[in-house]
């Protein structure tokens, strides 16, 4: 039996690469949609047209609106942490630092970063939630644990502080600056990108090994 070619091999796995694009399209816009107009009044409609695709290509990977929304906090969630988890050549407290500045960017995703805090609101309202979100939260908790482990090693962070400490901190300034930010108009505004990352920085500094 003549085996297959590098063209057949190629061939068969294109499918595939196009689903796993279509799917991540799909996950970004609902990401962007259940951020920007909460999960009761997103349409499926709507994430099908700011994805580019059909409702039909929408409800072939997920049955419901609900299982759909679960996907897009998950896929968010990996997003985020992707800025510490996939460059090794940072050090731990950049990529701290890098994680923490990106709550308040300018690349026009403010959307998006609401997805996590519009899941925390429903979670308190539907229990059947709880379990998914806690879950997403926990996942993101073993990512920055890694990293604070990894600063520690390399005395990068005081190692007396509690690994725990710092994870909970980060997470809840996450959380916290989402909810700032989605109360606007406010008389005292939003800081700039810069005096944030600038803050952000000093913060993260601030856990470094204590001066002799």
């Amino acid at each position: 039996m003549q085996a297959p070619s590098a063209s057949d091999a190629r061939s068969s796995t294109e499918p595939r690469r196009s689903s796993d694009v279509s799917t991540n399209r799909i996950l970004d816009a609902a990401a962007l949609v259940f951020g920007q107009k909460g999960y009761e009044a997103a349409r499926v409609a709507d994430i099908a047209r700011r994805s580019g695709l059909t409702t039909g290509a929408i409800y072939a990977r997920w049955l419901t609106k609900h299982e759909l929304f679960l996907a897009a906090v998950e896929h968010r969630g990996s997003t985020r942490t992707e800025v510490v988890s996939g460059q090794a050549d940072l050090s731990a407290t950049t990529k701290l630092a890098e994680l923490g500045a990106g709550l308040l960017g300018d690349n026009g995703d403010e959307a998006a970063r609401n997805l996590m805090l519009e899941a925390c609101v429903m979670a308190r309202r539907d229990s059947s939630l709880s379990a998914e979100v806690a879950q997403s939260l926990d996942v993101e908790a073993a990512v920055l644990a890694e990293v604070v482990e990894q600063g520690k090693a390399a005395g990068d962070i005081d190692a007396d502080l509690s690994t725990e400490a710092i994870v909970f901190a980060c997470q809840a300034l996450g959380l916290g600056a989402r909810l700032a930010a989605a109360a606007e108009p406010r008389e005292i505004g939003l800081p700039s990108v810069e005096d944030w990352r600038e803050l952000m920085t000093r913060f993260v500094e601030s856990i470094g090994p204590s001066q002799p």
